[in-house]
């Protein structure tokens, strides 16, 4: 038997991939499929995304420049009628928030991440080391970003390569 919790995630998943099957439908090039599945992902585990927030991270996962669709509105709004129509096949309303500090686009009803992400980041803060922790408070605000940065450079350096390799699949 199932807990409720593994009966609302299947639900969850079912409902997703109802969503991007949605999208696999959808008229336009692959280029327009393929952005706005990403689109998708990111609106379903991230909440109040603005318009910027959303373009930063396709340029980030897609590799390209996006600063095309900042430029056309009517781009950007037939990706968002696309997704929207998406979210509504899977039984999400996607909104918009203009309130200043919950600014963008979010799911209603729907918590501010995703329980997956959640799931992610308690895993990841369980593994923090606290010696790791003390050796880092002594190292000087310059040592810390230069750290920072060393570990940005790395992590965006895995994601280029594993991109790489998908695209050769």
């Amino acid at each position: 038997m199932l807990s409720g919790e593994a009966v609302y995630n299947k639900d969850m998943d079912k409902r997703m991939s109802n969503a991007i099957q949605l999208l696999d439908m959808s008229a336009g090039r692959e280029a327009a499929r393929e952005r706005r599945k990403h689109l998708i992902k990111f609106l379903y585990h991230q909440r109040y995304l603005t318009r910027k927030g959303l373009s930063w991270r396709l340029e980030r996962t897609l590799g390209a420049d996006c600063s095309w669709w900042d430029v056309s509105l009517l781009a950007f709004m037939l990706d968002m009628w696309f997704i929207r129509k998406a979210f509504h096949a899977a039984g999400y309303k996607l909104d918009y928030s203009w309130q200043d500090m919950n600014m963008g686009f979010f799911l209603r009803g729907e918590a501010e991440i995703s329980q997956e992400l959640y799931k992610v980041i308690r895993g990841a803060v369980a593994k923090v080391d606290p010696a790791q922790v003390k050796i880092t408070r002594q190292l000087t605000p310059a040592q810390r970003v230069q750290q920072g940065c060393s570990i940005t450079d790395l992590a965006q350096s895995v994601v280029r390569y594993r991109q790489g390799m998908n695209r050769k699949i």
